[in-house]
């Protein structure tokens, strides 16, 4: 049976870990020791990558961009359900954008909504998957 439970405030820690995973998107510093990211992916269809692969699409993606500047996001939705279990699944959407530089000086924009997926794991709530504009698991 699924429920909501309003006792540990499960959506504020969601939120708190979406910004600080977009933070570290934004300062291009995430990586294996990124807390908030869980030891295993679940993408649809039922495959799964390891955490350290997705750090690695990640780095690549950042690669021809030594910076990115003037991100900005906006959460506006974040919602949990836990299972009788003791485990749980939530997300945190909204919209977000930066301008990524290259390293000739050009620039482009990257942009529009975005979706980070959680799952209560022993206790904590970690990132499972991500849907970022531009970016594909």
């Amino acid at each position: 049976m699924q429920q909501k439970e309003s006792s540990g405030n499960h959506e504020a820690v969601i939120v708190q870990q979406a910004e600080n995973f977009i933070n570290s998107w934004f300062k291009q510093s995430i990586d294996d020791d990124s807390l908030e990211l869980s030891e295993l992916f679940i993408l649809p269809k039922g495959k799964t990558l390891d955490k350290q692969l997705v750090v690695n699409k990640i780095r690549n993606f950042f690669e021809p961009y030594p910076k990115f500047v003037g991100g900005r996001f906006d959460i506006i939705e974040a919602d949990f359900e836990l299972t009788d279990s003791g485990k749980g699944f939530g997300y945190a959407e909204g919209a977000l954008g930066y301008r990524a530089v290259l390293n000739n000086a050009e620039s482009k924009i990257i942009g529009g909504p975005f979706k980070i997926y959680f799952a209560l794991q022993n206790g904590n709530w970690k990132i499972v998957n991500i849907d970022f504009p531009g970016f594909e698991l």
